[in-house]
């Protein structure tokens, strides 16, 4: 996936050009609490540019008829989505310095937006992992169904903001790791369960 569309660099350009433009448009009081903020939130927002390409070229070239005829759908969801986690993380952790810089983080508060974005960005991922699924076994008018899944993401979204922000922060990282433990599995099965009957249609 890194190779063929570079989703190392696209994640890592899409934070540090929205780490920039808080800057811009912020006033000098405000910059350090919405950026720090902003940070983490930006992740969904970079996966979603993603699902529209994500399995539906597999299926255009058939390599995703190849796959299924040596794994298990399951299988390649999951890889997929590992894919897409690790990518995407990777691409946050390099950034992570640049927001440091810019918005002067204290080293307690970072290790807390680093557990954060890897909490949003498994769930995200598992988001956009479905929305890719549903595009590609429904293969047309898939815009509205996108629009419905996507509120799912939002609990942690703003579970993320307030433990940000909050000092209460370790119970709710628990709330947001049971709300991962949900969302996640149910996903990824979902994904799969489409996947296998995408050519039965």
């Amino acid at each position: 996936q890194n190779k063929i569309y570079n989703m190392i660099k696209y994640f890592l350009i899409f934070f540090i050009f929205c780490g920039g433009s808080i800057t811009i448009v912020n006033s000098h009081e405000t910059i350090a609490s919405f950026g720090i903020v902003f940070s983490v939130v930006a992740i969904p927002l970079a996966l979603i540019g993603v699902s529209a390409n994500f399995l539906r070229p597999d299926i255009e070239d058939g390599s995703l008829e190849l796959l299924l005829a040596s794994f298990k759908p399951s299988q390649i969801i999951l890889a997929k989505y590992l894919s897409l986690f690790v990518c995407g993380f990777i691409g946050f952790i390099i950034n992570v310095p640049f927001s440091y810089l810019l918005f002067n983080i204290a080293i307690d508060q970072l290790l807390l937006i680093i557990t954060c974005g890897l909490l949003l960005m498994a769930s995200s991922a598992a988001i956009i992992m479905l929305i890719s699924s549903i595009q590609s076994y429904f293969r047309s008018n898939t815009n509205f169904l996108s629009v419905l899944i996507m509120p799912l993401i939002i609990p942690s979204i703003i579970l993320s903001g307030i433990i940000i922000q909050s000092d209460n922060n370790y119970s709710l990282a628990l709330i947001l790791l049971g709300v991962n433990c949900i969302i996640v599995p149910a996903s990824i099965y979902l994904s799969s369960y489409l996947i296998e009957n995408i050519y039965n249609i």
